[in-house]
Order: C-alpha cells, then structure tokens, then sequence
C-alpha cells in the first residue's frame, strides 16, 4: 500500500538524518562542547501525572513527549529548557536507539543526538499541542504497522499521530505529526518524531485503541 511504504520511507529518511548529523567515523562531535550528556535509560517514570510503566499506551507516551517538547521549546531559561529535556530522555527507546548507531560516536552521545533534534523537528507547530492528557487523548490516533511488515530489531512497533494547525491559521499548513515508537525491555518508548508529507490531516480508517 502506497501509504505504508511512504510512512516508511520517511521513518529511513529520518534515520539517515540522524547519522549524517554525527558523521560515520567521528569520534566526538564538537558541538556537543558545553552540552549535557545524559545517560538514557528505558524505566519507569511519572511527569505530568502520568505514570508511564510497561501498562502505559503509546498515545500516552506521545502526549507527554509532545507536552516536553512544548515546554522545550517556550522555556525561559536553561534550567527549564534542561527540565523538559530530561523528560524526553526518559522517553527515548534508548537501547533501540542504540542499536541504530553504526557510527563510532558513543552511546549517550548518538542518543543525545537523536534527542536534541525532536524539538527542533517539531517546533513550528507546539502551540497546537495539548496541555491536558484529557484533551489530548481523542486528537492522538495510533496506527499499527500492517502484519508481515518488519519491525525495528524485532521489536513491536508502532506510530501515534495527531493533526496539528499551523500558528498562522493558514489551513494549507496544516500537518499530521507522527511519533514513531517501539516496544524497548517492555516499555513503548519514542525511537523519532516527524510528519506526514502526504498527508494535512488523518488518512481515514484509521483506529486508535
């Protein structure tokens, strides 16, 4: 189906971003200079009131990446800006993250890398992202991979998407966001984020469950 292999496609063109952002044979990229490196890890963890364990749904992962990413990119300060990272952190599919690197960047920086760029990828449309877990909920639809197609790894995987307006009102400029997800030591977490080109708003037939 057209639709699946260019939802695909674009999940490889990501990734191809990703490794030409570190370089093949890089051993420490020089922008990371004065950054903070954290050390990622897939566990349990509660922000925004939600506790996201090996129960919680991908659309409540994707709402709060999305929250952080909102609060990322309004943060008044560094202290604020590094809060909200922290909570993408927590949400990276770490280890499959790590597998993805077949450059000689380190573990936590390739991931820091990965990270760093979610909200950079999805800035132009935050004011459209929710708040509220329950306002949310019913504009965040989750499209399971058709069977037979591969995974990531072997790992289960799925994407979460939600239409969003542009701030200028144009509705030519509407976007669908898709957050791309994995099934990492028993957790859904976020591998990348990014959009829809084919679409401004939801393919119909789609189910969220």
């Amino acid at each position: 189906m057209m639709i699946g292999t260019v939802r695909r496609g674009l999940a490889v063109t990501a990734w191809a971003l990703v490794g030409l952002v570190f370089g093949v044979g890089c051993s420490r990229d020089a922008r990371l200079s004065g950054q903070k490196i954290r050390k990622a890890t897939v566990k349990t963890v509660t922000h925004y009131g939600i506790t996201l364990d090996e129960k919680a749904s991908p659309e409540q992962v994707a709402y709060v990446m999305l929250r952080a990413i909102r609060d990322d990119v309004s943060a008044g300060d560094r202290q604020q800006r590094d809060a909200a990272l922290d909570k993408q952190f927590d949400l990276c599919a770490a280890n499959a993250i790590e597998e993805r690197n077949t450059t000689s960047t380190s573990r936590d920086e390739y991931i820091h890398g990965v990270v760093y760029h979610w909200a950079p990828t999805l800035s132009h449309y935050v004011a459209d992202f929710e708040n509220d877990w329950e306002k949310a909920k019913p504009r965040l639809v989750r499209r399971d991979p058709k069977a037979g197609s591969p995974s990531a790894g072997g790992l289960p995987e799925t994407e979460v998407l939600m239409e969003v307006g542009d701030p200028t009102g144009d509705p030519n400029a509407r976007a669908v966001v898709i957050i791309w997800l994995v099934k990492d030591s028993g957790y859904w977490r976020v591998t990348h984020p990014g959009f829809d080109h084919e679409h401004r708003s939801i393919p119909t037939g789609i189910v969220s469950e």
